[in-house]
């Protein structure tokens, strides 16, 4: 298996060699592949923006963890992009609050069109929300799926995705939460967890409240990876990410991995 996190900004002009001179990532899209699997996008923040409508066309499917903006920002970019390929119905599968968000305020006319109300001249519509099963597992792009909601204000899951050789843990957008670790025990193929650290730990008030980690709290979730079990993060927010990265180091030192913007992870065969 391998994991990328698409790039979502340009680079800036710090020469600095160390995590924190990588470009800021404000926005969150994953591709996966895996033996026979993929490419799998989680999460549409920037994966619209990357790449022509051909190399779009390459993933054979889109899931999101939830709908806020920073994970769907590009999603109507790659629904033209597929459908430029005449991929119609483009088929996006979310939970049913996040496509109840969708439908109300992205592809609800003033924002941008309804796509699923719209169709070819042919009958078919421009685009499925497609609702997953929550704790049920799911197939999707050659991969099993399974989607198990986390600590965050609106409805939000993370996903265990396993081609049947390895797998990876998303913690999606969260705070301390015991379910992730149950699909974590529950995973014996598990190659990686990838986490967040949206701020740094003098905001801790707004962390907790908005659901999401700071080091100090990602620090205590990172007791419960199992044994052997890589821990990849993204989703720290541009404008503290040096701070958090510096207060990660002082109280993980190298138990986490910093995902590279544009960079392929390998997990293993």
């Amino acid at each position: 298996m391998r994991l990328r996190l698409l790039p979502s900004s340009f680079p800036g002009s710090s020469s600095e060699a160390s995590p924190s001179s990588l470009p800021a990532q404000p926005l969150t899209s994953f591709v996966v592949e895996g033996r026979g699997a993929g490419p799998l996008a989680i999460d549409a923040g920037s994966v619209g923006l990357f790449g022509e409508p051909a190399e779009m066309g390459q993933i054979r499917g889109l899931v999101l963890t939830h709908a806020h903006i920073d994970h769907v920002a590009s999603l109507p970019m790659w629904v033209e992009g597929m459908l430029s390929l005449d991929r119609a119905p483009v088929r996006v599968h979310a939970s049913g609050g996040a496509i109840h968000a969708l439908r109300a305020h992205l592809f609800s006319g003033p924002l941008f069109p309804d796509f699923e109300a719209l169709r070819e001249a042919d009958g078919r519509p421009l685009m499925e929300l497609v609702p997953f099963p929550e704790g049920e597992p799911f197939e999707l792009a050659g991969f099993d799926l399974r989607a198990f909601p986390v600590a965050h204000p609106v409805p939000t899951h993370g996903l265990l995705v396993d081609d049947g050789h390895g797998a990876i843990l998303f913690g999606a957008d969260s705070g301390p939460c015991d379910r992730l670790w149950e699909a974590a025990a529950e995973a014996p193929r598990l190659r990686a967890v990838v986490l967040e650290a949206s701020f740094p730990e003098r905001m801790q008030a707004i962390a907790d409240g908005s659901g999401h980690l700071t080091p100090a709290t990602l620090a205590a979730e990172l007791e419960r990876v199992p044994e052997g079990v890589r821990v990849l993060l993204a989703h720290l927010k541009p404008a503290y990410r040096g701070e958090i990265i510096a207060e990660l180091s002082r109280r993980v030192g190298d138990a986490v991995e910093f995902l590279e913007p544009g960079a392929w992870v390998d997990l293993g065969q």
